[in-house]
């Protein structure tokens, strides 16, 4: 028996109720329904179009006879690109329809935020669409559309922590830093053993400057103690969850706040939850974002910092310490990228030999982990500290511990 064929023929243009002056509009033919053009034209060409723009990208409305590239879209232009460029990219998507925003947030509705490779990591996992400026002029000039890589929340976020930790290895990683050895902690060659001494000898000599420095400053001014005043607190306005990367931290304000009486009028504040809100309606707190000046201010002149960072939920195990050394100081980013990063790393050996006896269910997933046939395979448990704290996450200050003035102890305070 032989199957009716007819269940199996490819339609024409327009008898899948898409007339074909709509359809021409679509693939960007005009609009001539006496077009001498085969249809077979219009379908390789919708194909071909359609596999080259953006899967979610919908067509643009017209306006006249000129099709604009951004109508109806937002654009955020980040503080780090040059003024001049800035011009260009303002004049340039303004022509095509965009709106350009002035401040930039967790959850802010920009269609697009345009920023140079330095700063990718501030938003990468929170903004849909982080574009150069290139991409915005070559859009314009083609009137096209530049192609867009698009990645899921979750994998952003892990390329976003992943870039926190290289600018921080890389921070840490200065010349004259001692290197690694090998998984066997001794290096397997004679040239290995050359080269590790003589890093060895440049990172003492560094060492050694910078203390000679350090010795004739406080030689040369007699006002300057050798154990200078430290603050009582430090951070005591950051607003911030430690599991998020440090570009998600914001500052709390109020209504009233402002350096001068245009940054009011411009600056929109947030509530608690990331939400915008309105100066003039009551509430309790405001927070905006981290401007880079405040980003990089040097708020702990000292070139050694001690932490006492809180290790489970309940406050069961005392804190773990561990010392950072910067002989310039350190700036607000700074130790912000030392709390976040101390929390993504795993927990010691001797940290989890201690959790064992605490009572959570955070404990109870460790003894899991801890008994299980993987983790004696692999011979090291690998269990993030952040996952310890449960929902003790919320940043509140670093308070320097009150048995000295001058001490660079300070205790991380952190709440559910």
């Amino acid at each position: 028996m032989r199957l009716d064929e007819s269940l199996y023929a490819i339609k024409n243009i327009g008898e899948n109720g898409l007339p074909l002056g709509e359809f021409n509009r679509f693939i960007g033919v005009p609009v001539d329904e006496k077009s001498c053009l085969p249809p077979v034209f219009f379908q390789d060409k919708a194909s071909s179009d359609m596999t080259g723009k953006h899967p979610t990208q919908a067509p643009r409305k017209e306006s006249g006879n000129a099709e604009l590239v951004f109508m109806n879209d937002t654009i955020y232009i980040d503080h780090g690109i040059s003024g001049e460029m800035k011009k260009k990219i303002s004049d340039a998507a303004t022509r095509e329809g965009a709106k350009l925003l002035g401040h930039w947030f967790i959850g802010c509705p920009a269609t697009y935020v345009v920023c140079e490779d330095a700063s990718i990591k501030r938003y990468v996992g929170h903004s849909d669409n982080i574009v150069t400026p290139l991409w915005i002029l070559k859009t314009v000039k083609e009137k096209n559309l530049q192609r867009l890589v698009h990645l899921s929340s979750d994998l952003a976020r892990h390329v976003a922590i992943v870039l926190q930790n290289v600018r921080t290895s890389g921070e840490n990683r200065k010349p004259g830093s001692v290197p690694s050895m090998n998984s066997s902690g001794r290096p397997s060659t004679q040239e290995e053993i050359d080269e590790i001494h003589q890093e060895k000898q440049k990172f003492v000599e560094v060492a050694k400057k910078e203390v000679r420095d350090r010795r004739a400053r406080r030689m040369q001014s007699c006002e300057v103690p050798i154990h200078p005043i430290t603050p009582t607190t430090l951070l005591d306005s950051i607003c911030w969850t430690i599991s998020e990367p440090t570009s998600s931290a914001s500052i709390y304000t109020d209504s009233s706040w402002s350096d001068d009486a245009n940054e009011q009028q411009s600056t929109t504040y947030f509530d608690a939850n990331g939400d915008v809100r309105d100066p003039d309606q009551p509430t309790d707190i405001f927070s905006r974002p981290l401007k880079e000046s405040e980003r990089s201010e040097l708020i702990f002149k000292n070139h050694f910092l001690t932490i006492l960072f809180p290790i489970d939920r309940f406050g069961e195990l005392g804190p773990s310490s561990k010392t950072f050394y910067n002989n310039g100081g350190f700036t607000r980013i700074q130790v912000l990228d030392h709390i976040y990063n101390f929390y993504q790393e795993n927990m010691s050996t001797d940290e989890v030999e201690m959790a064992l006896h605490t009572d959570s269910r955070h404990a109870d997933r460790l003894r899991s982990l801890y008994s299980s046939a993987e983790s004696a395979e692999k011979g090291v448990v690998a269990f993030k500290r952040i996952d310890f704290l449960g929902s003790r996450r919320s940043f509140e200050a670093l308070k320097r511990l009150n048995r000295e003035n001058n001490s660079n102890v300070y205790e991380l305070v952190i709440r559910a």
